[in-house]
């Protein structure tokens, strides 16, 4: 997977929102997630969505967990 894109899954809405970075953390609100199948990939987006809080002085807080087919990086907060 070279250039995978992502979307938003919203228990809410039931809608994927399109992504417009890499991982669209901007658009989360709590409860939604992202569902990445490789799991280098979803290390990555875990610690991409750690540095997104940092820079942008947010309180958010993401969690990691193995699915049956991958990991899904949930906004917990």
């Amino acid at each position: 997977m070279l250039n995978p894109t992502f979307a938003i899954d919203s228990p809410e809405s039931g809608v994927e929102m399109p992504p417009l970075r890499r991982y669209p953390f901007n658009q989360m609100g709590v409860g939604d997630s992202i569902f990445i199948d490789d799991f280098r990939i979803a290390q990555s987006a875990r610690v991409s969505a750690i540095n997104y809080t940092k820079r942008h002085d947010l309180a958010w807080k993401f969690s990691i967990r193995k699915m049956e087919n991958g990991w899904r990086i949930f906004r917990v907060h």
